[in-house]
């Protein structure tokens, strides 16, 4: 057996009993028909990458799977989010024509996109505003991706202009737009954050024997599409850093800190306590066994801040630092645990060089971005100041989200980034306030997608925008403005049934065909 079936032997093994797992949870909130329909979804697409060696034929393949699988999903947009971690981002542009090198890239997110949400968006019952909650976050989110196209006539031809123009549009546009408006009610909510939650439990589960085994399974998917593993194997302090399924260790960790964020409302809403338990461990441990320090960082902010906004905030506290603090005195007893917390930032003694590094390069990009404030460069790699951040592979590793967005689009694009999330969280807490006393749950998802927007924000302060990153924070800002329109619907409409209350109350009965 050759090492490819091997690893997918060894993934299919391990996603199908964690699926057992995870169905049996989620039954009890989305339905035992749409947890099983879900897990043979995932378990599908996961078959085909590892089984469609040549990428042409994986996205035919995967193409003509979601269209068939997502029929029998009501909510066809959860769909997206089921799959949005299930390869890498990687992909490769079509083969152009007529003198055209080359048209837009594919990658399997994309492929996804353009069978569940590019269909949503021309459903104009569910498109239609709830209300005008979130129109500030619309505004600046419109006003980035104008912004951001405008940007693409730096190119340096007509055709990678034109190509440039539709990736910027494609990659945030449907996201923001489908999931910001189509849900209408708690029920469609709550399927969508179900469905965030769902394949990372799973992906976490794949990654401890992953770490435990030093070895990349997914590795090999991307050695057969494209020739050439696109990333080695990273290792810290002699530990291999687990990377799932995603683009590298800290995209997986940044992936493992939002959905135990958005957990803290899913996994406590109807989930048995077992299952909640099991779940937490293994997103807790996917965590870890990235080795990723920013995303540590942003779970410990997204715990405190949920527990900040709790109704027993005290007594949360206190059982939350005492488990803290035990796990820590246990962690001392055990090498793997003292390694561990050596890695932590400021506590750990083995933390400075990549702390050092992220300071020199703040200091080298603001220099830049002085130099070009209004809408930033294209070409700003190629700076003296960014020049002398060139690390020994070669590579200038911009690893701050912010400085990414600002040394490319300046300060105008860097204002209208953070003035859309200050506008998302402004409503959520405003929704929480309003809502909190009415209806516990839709508190609680109050809170929970607050406190998880704040770690994401604290996160991508240690890392570039790659990967799943920016899928899921687009995601997650316009599920939460959803989310303060839903909790806007329902205060000023005190006659009509409870849409909070009542599971799936705009969908009809799933069922599996």
């Amino acid at each position: 057996m050759g090492p490819h079936l091997k690893a997918f032997v060894a993934v299919f093994v391990i996603s199908a009993m964690s699926l057992i797992f995870v169905r049996a949870g989620f039954a009890s909130s989305i339905g035992r028909s749409r947890a099983t329909h879900w897990a043979f979804v995932w378990l599908g697409m996961t078959s085909a990458a590892f089984i469609l060696t040549n990428y042409w034929i994986f996205v035919a393949g995967s193409a003509a799977l979601v269209f068939a699988l997502s029929r029998a999903e009501p909510i066809k947009p959860a769909i997206y989010l089921l799959l949005m971690p299930v390869a890498p981002t990687l992909g490769e542009s079509i083969p152009g024509i007529a003198g055209i090198n080359k048209l837009i890239q594919i990658n399997p997110q994309l492929v996804v996109l353009l069978f569940t949400l590019a269909p949503a968006m021309f459903a104009a019952t569910r498109m239609k505003r709830l209300n005008k909650v979130g129109r500030n976050a619309d505004l600046f989110f419109l006003l980035f991706l104008i912004l951001q196209i405008a940007l693409s006539i730096r190119a340096p031809s007509f055709t990678h202009m034109v190509r440039t123009a539709i990736e910027q549009f494609l990659l945030i546009a449907p996201i923001y737009y489908v999931f910001s408006r189509y849900p209408k009610s708690f029920g469609d909510f709550r399927i969508l954050s179900a469905a965030l939650v769902f394949p990372v439990i799973v992906l976490a589960a794949t990654s401890i024997p992953e770490f435990l085994r030093n070895w990349h399974f997914y590795n090999s998917v991307s050695t057969n599409w494209f020739g050439q593993m696109p990333f080695g194997y990273s290792m810290r302090e002699g530990y291999l850093r687990a990377t799932a399924s995603v683009f590298n260790p800290i995209v997986w960790g940044y992936v493992a800190m939002c959905a135990i964020g958005i957990g803290l409302a899913v996994l406590n809403d109807r989930l048995g306590k077992i299952y909640r338990l099991g779940a937490f461990v293994l997103l807790g441990a996917g965590l870890i066994v990235s080795l990723s320090r920013g995303p540590w960082i942003g779970a410990i902010a997204t715990i405190m801040v949920y527990i900040l906004l709790s109704p027993r905030m005290i007594s949360r506290a206190t059982q939350t630092g005492a488990a803290a603090l035990a796990a820590f005195v246990i962690s001392l007893a055990t090498p793997f645990g003292r390694d561990i917390v050596d890695l932590l930032p400021f506590v750990g003694e083995r933390a400075d060089s990549t702390i050092s590094y992220r300071q020199q390069l703040l200091e080298q990009a603001w220099v830049v971005m002085l130099e070009n404030p209004i809408f930033g460069t294209g070409e700003f790699l190629e700076h003296s100041a960014l020049q002398s951040m060139r690390q020994g592979q070669g590579i200038i590793d911009i690893v701050n989200s912010y400085l990414q967005v600002g040394l490319k689009s300046g300060f105008v694009g860097l204002t209208l980034f953070l003035a859309f999330f200050t506008c998302v969280i402004s409503s959520l807490l405003k929704a929480h306030k309003n809502i909190k006393t009415l209806s516990p749950i839709i508190g609680n998802y109050c809170r929970a997608y607050l406190a998880t927007l704040v770690g994401v924000l604290l996160t991508i302060f240690t890392t570039s925008s790659e990967g799943q990153i920016p899928y899921l924070y687009w995601s997650i800002g316009a599920l939460g403005v959803a989310l303060s329109r839903i909790v806007e619907h329902t205060v000023h409409q005190p006659t009509m049934p409870h849409p909070i209350e009542t599971p799936l109350a705009t969908t009809k009965a799933f069922e599996w065909k």
